[in-house]
């Protein structure tokens, strides 16, 4: 039995979000929907995919899995509307999630921790909605020192440490099984440049990022068997793979 989906209308969580739904509802509506397969990633998570058993948070219109029959959660309307017209399973973001304890196998979230204001309580929340043993997997920004106006415009709160993101998984009852160190960092003139036109020119911006998406989304990172984040670190950016106890 699949749990209730709820209604896509509710209040943002707090600041953090407020900011971001300000900032995503007119992005999102820029992009068209970006195919899961797409993405070198599902390589590595489509073993662990289970339609009406997997729940992806915040994929606005760049999911990486399919859209029939999976859960979604997310602050964009713009973006619940395409993947539910799409046979998405979709909700307005909240905490609590609104779903039941123990429900999913597989919780994707990828670029979302760094935009809350309460991650580690938010991956405890993931824990929760997910049954023992599932998957989790992320990507998120790394590096503090990397940090560019893009972030910025992005509403992004932090980039991150590795020994921040090994405390915040352990307190939450999650183990690092597999990392995948990204390029993930801009000169601070590019991210200028780019968090200006990102900003102020959403339109021209978008048909460059739609244009490259492909042939970005599609490089092949290299997965290793890891718990050791420091190439993450010095690369600026990371996807992980990890389980629930």
């Amino acid at each position: 039995m699949r749990p209730p989906v709820v209604a896509f209308y509710g209040p943002p969580m707090n600041g953090a979000a407020e900011r971001n739904h300000a900032i995503y509802e007119d992005l999102w509506s820029l992009y068209d929907l970006f195919p899961h397969d797409g993405w070198s990633a599902w390589n590595e998570i489509a073993p662990f995919y289970r339609p009406g058993k997997t729940l992806e948070i915040g994929p606005g219109k760049f999911p990486h899995v399919p859209i029939d029959g999976t859960y979604f959660v997310d602050l964009s309307r713009v973006a619940l509307d395409a993947l539910s017209e799409r046979g998405g399973l979709c909700a307005r973001a909240t905490t609590p999630l609104p779903f039941p304890d123990g429900t999913f196998e597989l919780v994707c979230l990828f670029e979302v921790l760094e935009h809350l204001e309460d991650d580690a309580g938010f991956l405890k929340e993931i824990q929760r909605v997910m049954r023992p043993g599932g998957a989790l997997f992320f990507s998120c920004p790394m590096n503090p020192a990397y940090w560019t106006y893009y972030d910025k415009v992005m509403g992004h709160e932090r980039r991150y440490r590795g020994e921040e993101l090994t405390t915040r998984l352990e307190a939450a009852g999650f183990e690092v099984e597999r990392i995948c160190a990204r390029h993930d960092r801009m000169d601070r003139w590019f991210g200028a440049v780019f968090g200006f036109g990102t900003k102020y020119l959403g339109r021209f911006t978008s048909r460059i990022v739609s244009r490259y998406l492909p042939k970005v989304a599609a490089l092949p990172w290299e997965w290793r068997d890891t718990t050791d984040f420091s190439e993450a670190e010095q690369r600026g950016g990371v996807t992980v793979r990890a389980r629930k106890r």
